[in-house]
């Protein structure tokens, strides 16, 4: 017989082999590949659990090292497999299962599910502005859709905040963009392109265009007090959409000026170029589309 085969046996006074209790015991367990199988868990996994004292096996084989788990402890890896997909630390598990009782679960859980909302209410917010960009994207193989072609739209209230550096296209200007969305906690770069802009005179002068041009991140109101906050009034704007964010916008302005003329009013002295497709999605300067937005003032 091999030594593996006489595990959990044991001799009596008369010689014979006996079982041992502990070998009844461990023939109605799951082996550690049982239960891994069972939770969809890997082996290795256990194992740590088992070294960092989470989850111990009921018996351990003395011979073979083997681990068995029972019932019970298949639904405690059940728990534990559910509050690691609630983002719970195995040091915060640890502390779930010490001393556990119905209010302490209850107030664990809770505080638990108030962040998981607010992950959920941040990747639906994520969803929208993907979904936005993807349709804008396909928008531009829209036969309809015109690149220089100023429209006029009415525009609701927004909220900003609003940069220093004139430096376009430096490194002074990407690094307070940066700043200005780690202040409202900005989405991913590819996603924040709708609310990241630059102001931009209105002048056909390219000197002067680049000397007033400021960095500006559209945010909520909740960031009034930020010193860097301004209120972009609502109201009717003329519109453009105009291919490569970093050309000469004159001619398009010319434009937007003679569509409000013909309405019976003239441009703001300052509008916003707000990046559509810019180099968060293309190497292309020919591939990038901003949108110009000016308001209407009657004159």
């Amino acid at each position: 017989m091999k030594r593996e085969d006489t595990v959990g046996f044991e001799q009596n006074d008369s010689g014979n082999i006996e079982t041992s209790s502990q070998e009844l015991s461990a023939e109605k367990l799951l082996s550690i590949t049982q239960i891994a199988k069972y939770r969809k868990i890997p082996t290795e996994r256990l194992r740590y659990y088992d070294k960092i004292g989470l989850l111990k096996p009921d018996y351990i084989d003395p011979m073979t090292g083997r681990r068995y788990y029972s019932a019970q402890q298949c639904e405690k890896l059940g728990t534990i497999k559910e509050l690691r997909n609630m983002n719970l630390s195995l040091k915060e598990i640890e502390d779930y299962f010490d001393g556990r009782n119905l209010e302490k679960s209850e107030r664990i859980l809770s505080e638990h599910y108030e962040l998981l909302k607010q992950e959920i209410a941040a990747k639906q917010e994520i969803s929208r502005v993907l979904e936005e960009k993807l349709n804008f994207i396909k928008e531009l193989n829209n036969t309809d859709f015109k690149l220089d072609n100023p429209k006029i739209k009415q525009l609701p209230e927004r909220y900003a905040l609003k940069g220093q550096s004139n430096k376009f296209r430096t490194n002074l200007t990407g690094i307070e963009f940066m700043k200005l969305e780690e202040t409202i906690g900005g989405t991913s770069p590819v996603l924040a392109t709708d609310k990241v802009a630059m102001t931009i005179p209105n002048s056909i002068d390219p000197d002067e265009c680049e000397a007033k041009r400021r960095p500006v991140v559209f945010c909520s109101a909740e960031f009034s007090r930020h010193p860097s906050f301004v209120t972009v009034p609502g109201g009717r704007y003329v519109c453009a959409y105009h291919r490569n964010c970093y050309s000469y916008f004159g001619e398009i302005i010319m434009k937007m000026r003679c569509l409000a003329e013909n309405q019976g009013y003239k441009l703001g002295e300052e509008g916003f170029m707000i990046y559509r497709i810019d180099i968060t999605l293309t190497d292309n300067d020919e591939e990038t589309i901003a949108e110009l937005q000016f308001p209407l003032i009657e004159n």
